[in-house]
């Protein structure tokens, strides 16, 4: 199966990103799926029964991370993929942490990772042969990462979908106020 690690948005806050993507933005040829809205933590390919195994297993295991919050306010763009994407301007510590630690696992369980810096983001749309111009509402969403997710990407005549097929919590942030 090809699959990825990664954070699911809550139904509402994919709803308000499509919503302003179709306001502010010109319109893709090839816009994400709302449905699809996603921020990859670690991407893993292609995975063996044998891979997904020693996967699981590891992240069982692994050190607790903090629920943290999500923030995508600036809008990205990549040359080579043709994606437009949304990013975050402060990445929470718990957030790089957590997908550090999964490449690492991921390595560990015979996937090959590529060699890259990891840059969050959802991606908006994709084969834009531009970078499209600025947005003219700047984007401003957040919400609270309380777990991630194995995504199962499945390829149809009607485009790609991400199943999640595994899911993990991450450990609740307490705050005692006196």
């Amino acid at each position: 199966m090809r699959a990825f690690l990664g954070l699911s948005l809550d139904g509402k806050t994919k709803l308000a990103i499509e919503a302003w993507r179709n306001k502010a933005l010109p319109n893709f040829n090839t816009p994400v799926p709302a449905v699809n809205f996603h921020v990859t933590l670690a991407f893993l390919g292609q995975v063996t029964a044998k891979n997904l195994d020693a996967l699981t297993s590891q992240i069982a295991t692994m050190p607790e991370v903090s629920e943290f919050s999500v923030s995508l306010n600036h809008m990205g763009y990549w040359a080579k993929p043709k994606a437009c994407w949304l990013g975050c301007d402060n990445t929470h510590q718990a957030h790089l942490q957590l997908a550090s630690q999964l490449n690492k696992i991921a390595k560990t369980s015979g996937l090959i990772i590529p060699k890259q810096d990891y840059v969050p983001h959802l991606t908006l749309a994709r084969k834009c042969t531009l970078n499209p111009p600025a947005p003219l509402i700047e984007p401003d969403f957040s919400w609270q990462a309380k777990e991630f997710h194995l995504f199962e990407s499945v390829s149809s005549p009607h485009g790609v979908a991400y199943h999640i097929r595994l899911s993990w919590p991450l450990k609740m942030a307490f705050s005692f106020n006196r």
